[in-house]
C-alpha cells in the first residue's frame, strides 16, 4: 500500500513547551487512521502542523512523496489536504449551500473586481460552485436543507456540513478533529457510516477522537500520542492491549475487543 502522508520527526515548541516532540508516522493511501490520546496530548497541534496552520520547529512533512514542510494552509489545501475542526467553524448566518461554496475558493478564477462587476468569469465560477455545491450536498444528505441557515441545523448535521465544506476541496486526505464530539449514539452511528462511505469512495481519512467504541470500529490502524510524543502504533486490538497505552490513557479497567470490520465493539 502506497504511503500518502508521512511525518519525519516533526516537532512544535512553544517556548519551553514541546507540544509535539519528534513524531514520525505514515498514513497509507486508502486507509482510515485513528489518533487517540489524553486531552492536551498534542493531537490537534499535530493536525495544525500537517495543514500548515503552524510552522514546524523541526522535522519534515511529505505528501505523496513531495516535501511540503511549512507550506501555507492554502497550498496544503490545494494539494488535497482538507480538515475539520474540534469546534465547529461554520458561517452560521450563511446558508448551507453558501457554506459549501466557500470551500471552492481555491478552485475559482474570479477576483474581487469580478465579483463587484459581475463579470462573465464571476458568473461562470458562481454557476460551477452552485452545481458542485449541490452535488456535494446530495452526497452527504443535506440537499433538502441547502437554503437553510447553517446555524439552524441540528448539531449532528452541522458536523456533516463541515465535512461537506471540506469535500469541496476535492481532498485526497481528510483530517477529522473529534467529529463525534457532542453527538448522541444515533448521530455517532450515522457519522461512522458516512466516513466509511467517504473512505470507500477513495478518500484517505485521519481521525482524532475520544470515543473509543467509535474509533475502534472505524479505523484500520491507530496511533497513540501522549505528552507530545508517539506512545504506540498498531491495529485497534494491538493498541488496546499495549501496557503503555493502558497505563497512560485507557486505564486498566477497560477491555475493548473488535469484531471484523463493519461489526460492533463489545
Amino acid at each position: 500500500m502506497a504511503v500518502l502522508l508521512e511525518t519525519k520527526s516533526i516537532s512544535k515548541h512553544f517556548g519551553g513547551l514541546k507540544a509535539v516532540n519528534e513524531i514520525s508516522m505514515q498514513v497509507n493511501e486508502g486507509e482510515v487512521l485513528g489518533i487517540i490520546g489524553p486531552n492536551g496530548a498534542g493531537k490537534t497541534t499535530f493536525f495544525n502542523l500537517i495543514t500548515g496552520t503552524y510552522r514546524l520547529t523541526e522535522g519534515e512533512i511529505l505528501f505523496d512523496g513531495q516535501n511540503v514542510t511549512n507550506l501555507p494552509p492554502e497550498k496544503m489545501a490545494g494539494l488535497g489536504i482538507a480538515r475539520t475542526f474540534q469546534n465547529i467553524k461554520l458561517f452560521k448566518f450563511l446558508s448551507v449551500l453558501e457554506n459549501v461554496k466557500v470551500g471552492f475558493h481555491i478552485r475559482t478564477q474570479s477576483g474581487l473586481m469580478d465579483s463587484i462587476l459581475h463579470t462573465k468569469k464571476y458568473k461562470e465560477d458562481e454557476a460551477l460552485a452552485n452545481e458542485k455545491g449541490m452535488e456535494i450536498l446530495r452526497k452527504v444528505g443535506l440537499a433538502d436543507q441547502a437554503e437553510l441557515l447553517a446555524g439552524n441545523l441540528p448539531y449532528g448535521w452541522q458536523r456533516r456540513l463541515e465535512i461537506a465544506r471540506a469535500l469541496a476541496l476535492s481532498p485526497r486526505i481528510l483530517l477529522l478533529d473529534e467529529p463525534a464530539a457532542g453527538m448522541n449514539p444515533s448521530e455517532t452511528a450515522e457519522l461512522m457510516q458516512f466516513i466509511q462511505e467517504l473512505n470507500r469512495g477513495g478518500i484517505t481519512c485521519v481521525v482524532i477522537e475520544h470515543d473509543m467504541k467509535f474509533i475502534m470500529n472505524l479505523c484500520d490502524r491507530i496511533v497513540v500520542i501522549n505528552s507530545g510524543q508517539k506512545l504506540a502504533e498498531g491495529s485497534p486490538v494491538e493498541v488496546t492491549r499495549d501496557p503503555k497505552v493502558i497505563e497512560a490513557y485507557l486505564g486498566s479497567g477497560l477491555t475493548i475487543e473488535r469484531r471484523k470490520k463493519g461489526g460492533s465493539v463489545v
